[in-house]
């Protein structure tokens, strides 16, 4: 099988070596034989592409031990969803599923864009074709998922996957997050195209809107998934730790999300050419700047599974990509100045602007954050680190901004806002907001923050309520804009206020679908603002022992074990009462994958909207006589949550495809591309809460779930009850 899939990559390779030339050659002569022939080599890679992903997976589903890949990756034990998982799970196999997902999305593009933009598809299938030949090469190379073992060596069992990534997030969040990154590269390439032909008019924009959209929604899904994982599986208690890993995968979305705003003002005003041409480079370049920083080796995170010694093929792709796509860029800089101006800085344009240099500079934050420390060790030999708490203090306050400018731009007038505008748009926001803000906080307080006993510093309490006014006042926009959408359609159309809002959503999917992801947007700020209330406390109890956090109280009962097959799990026994009444009982617990040395958390949960409590276990004495836990109740965390499923129904609600975009699909739809392009996106888009729901109400959200045993197969030697007792006492509280 290792023949055919390196025969399949090599052969992908040579096609697209090939269509690079055949259409370059179709943008120089602007011959239908030598486009229609580049688009045949696409095609071709992409099958070829196909038939190595086929030959991978059979592998690791088989247990194919004859492939490096598959014993690095897997054994007889782990269940077919996680051998699945082990796709992606390796640094080969991620990047093989890259250079998938870049060929399946130049495939699609060329396919819905066959009869279309003539001038552009040449040079979109060269830029594609070209990223595909340098992600092969990579491939082919320095790290290839088919090299197999000598005959000596042949290993009859594998390593399995690590252990912190079998998780049922683990299979869903690295390929999203993957998607998100290598989808970038279709509206790269249109860019590209664009100063490649000379097009100064936003004719790239209209053909590479959705296709900025896509990877953008596959971005938002897999940070929130990354942390989902993170805020379950590493005991931290929180989502995001800024970590360098993480980072990686937040700066493109960033700059995704300022450049579709800012496109927007290019379609309705025709500013912003230079601009968001080189927003577009940024992004993509991004995408490989984080793949290179995360596989080289040159950060260390948690979150480095794949790293390996391809960083630097992917420095010298990253180079090249850089230096050809800027070059152009600057050839073509006068010819992108925009004949528009500005009006007046009161104005929806200039609010759009203003956000788009918030978002660029929370990333520019995050830039420097990430690598300030590696550059500084490398000038000086001084190891300095960046944690939280400096990202947060320049992030919260440009997020707050940001938030606040959102409303604003809700609402304020194109061209030029007046005082008549003002009074009309921004005064029932207002009011709703100086009269919400002290009810809502208050509200809370008096209801259940004084039951936390928690204290905020000033400057926490001063963000916290700015936020929720933020909140509020973005929430109220939203409302106002809805109503009156809806009023003036009932009044001109006779219409019930439920088939006005449902036409509203069919005649402007991108302004109305946008309005719903800002308010998923106002939930993830709510959550943000719980933050300022978390209580965290590290514990060490005696059996019957008791803690109180907030009004919990919590009692040790003492471990437990069990022994699903080729696992060992210890399990700590907690009862949890609230003002004197039993609430529930929790099973925080470790765990132990075969030969394994990582243990890895396995933290209990209880969540609701108002607060999460968390427990995760830390330690315990020989014999669990004693035992450490760190615990949190976490206000708002659930409205994380929601806001991820919030965020991707209105992204799906934008992204709903028109009648005449399903005819471009097939000559005679009949219906069912259609059909399929809608499931797949709500799919996509309820996937996060999906898993969390399921995660919550089932076992596999706990550390029981390795007590479903038919999930596994026997292995004939569990590892020992008594070695990972010591090691359990040997962890640092």
């Amino acid at each position: 099988m290792s023949t055919i899939g390196n025969f399949a990559i090599y052969f992908a390779l040579y096609v697209s070596v090939v269509g690079v030339a055949l259409s370059f050659v179709a943008g120089r002569t602007g011959s239908n034989r030598f486009l229609h022939a580049s688009r045949f080599a696409a095609f071709t890679s992409f099958g070829s592409i196909a038939v190595a992903s086929s030959v991978l997976m059979h592998a690791l589903i088989t247990h194919d031990f004859s492939l490096e890949y598959v014993v690095g990756n897997t054994d007889q034990s782990m269940p077919l969803f996680y051998l699945i998982g082990a796709f992606w799970g390796g640094q080969a196999g991620s990047l093989l599923f890259w250079v998938s997902v870049v060929a399946s999305f130049t495939a699609l593009c060329l396919w819905v864009y066959r009869d279309s933009y003539r001038e552009f598809m040449p040079w979109v299938t060269m830029v594609c074709l070209a990223v595909i030949a340098g992600l092969l090469s990579i491939l082919a190379f320095g790290s290839s998922p088919f090299e197999v073992y000598d005959v000596v060596k042949d290993p009859a069992t594998g390593q399995g996957l690590n252990p912190l990534l079998q998780t049922p997030k683990m299979v869903l969040h690295p390929p999203s997050l993957l998607t998100g990154l290598a989808s970038m590269t279709v509206p790269f390439a249109f860019a590209i195209a664009a100063l490649i032909t000379g097009s100064s008019s936003s004719k790239w924009v209209e053909a590479a809107r959705a296709w900025i959209l896509v990877p953008w929604l596959f971005l938002s899904i897999g940070n929130i998934l990354g942390g989902m994982w993170a805020y379950e599986e590493l005991g931290w208690g929180g989502y995001w730790a800024w970590d360098p890993v993480e980072n990686a995968s937040f700066m493109p979305w960033l700059l995704a999300t300022a450049l579709i705003h800012s496109l927007m003002i290019q379609e309705r005003r025709g500013m912003l050419k230079r601009w968001n041409v080189g927003l577009m480079i940024a992004t993509f370049l991004l995408t490989i700047f984080g793949t290179y920083i995360t596989r080289s080796g040159l950060i260390e995170s948690v979150h480095t599974f794949a790293q390996s010694d391809i960083g630097d093929y992917f420095l010298a792709f990253l180079l090249t990509a850089t230096v050809i796509s800027v070059s152009l860029f600057a050839w073509r800089w006068k010819s992108l100045k925009s004949t528009q101006k500005l009006d007046s800085v009161a104005s929806r344009e200039a609010s759009f602007m203003l956000n788009n240099w918030l978002f660029l500079a929370m990333t520019v934050v995050v830039f420097f954050g990430t690598l300030w420390p590696k550059i500084k060790e490398g000038l000086t030999g001084q190891e300095v680190s960046i944690g939280p708490l400096w990202f947060n203090k320049w992030m919260i306050p440009l997020g707050i901004i940001m938030l606040i400018m959102m409303g604003v731009g809700t609402v304020i007038a194109w061209r030029r806002a007046t005082w008549k505008n003002f009074r009309r748009d921004f005064v029932g926001p207002l009011v709703a907001t100086v009269i919400g803000t002290p009810a809502l906080i208050f509200g809370y307080w008096y209801l259940r923050g004084q039951g936390l006993g928690v204290e905020p510093t000033g400057l926490e309490a001063f963000y916290a309520v700015t936020t929720v006014a933020g909140c509020i006042f973005v929430t109220a926009t939203i409302v106002q804009d809805f109503y009156r959408g809806i009023s003036a359609r009932m009044r001109a159309h006779e219409e019930s206020a439920i088939d006005a809002l449902m036409k509203l959503f069919k005649k402007q999917r991108r302004r109305y679908g946008g309005y719903i992801v800002h308010l998923g947007v106002v939930f993830a700020f709510l959550a943000f603002a719980g933050n300022a209330m978390k209580i965290e406390k590290d514990v060490a109890l005696q059996i019957g022992e008791s803690v109180t956090i907030g009004d919990y109280e919590m009692t040790y009962r003492g471990l437990s074990e069990k022994n699903p097959p080729g696992k060992l799990l210890i399990l700590a026994n907690m009862d949890v009462t609230r003002n004197g009444e039993h609430a529930f009982e929790m099973h925080p617990g470790k765990a132990k994958f075969g030969d394994h040395e990582m243990m890895t958390s396995e933290i209990d949960i209880r969540s609701n909207p108002i607060e999460d409590f968390y427990v995760a276990f830390v330690s315990a004495s020989q014999g669990g006589q004693s035992a450490t836990f760190k615990v949190f109740v976490g206000p708002f965390t659930w409205w994380f949550w929601i806001a991820c499923l919030v965020i991707m129904l209105g992204t799906f609600i934008c992204l709903w495809p028109t009648r005449d975009a399903m005819r471009a699909l097939g000559r005679n739809p009949m219906g069912f591309g259609r059909s399929v392009a809608a499931m797949s996106l709500i799919a996509v888009s309820c996937m996060p809460m999906v898993v969390w729901q399921i995660e919550s109400d089932t076992d596999w959200g706990s550390a029981l779930r390795w007590e479903k045993a038919d999930l596994t197969q026997p292995q004939e030697a569990p590892p020992s009850a008594a070695d990972f007792a010591v090691q359990v006492t040997e962890e640092p509280s």
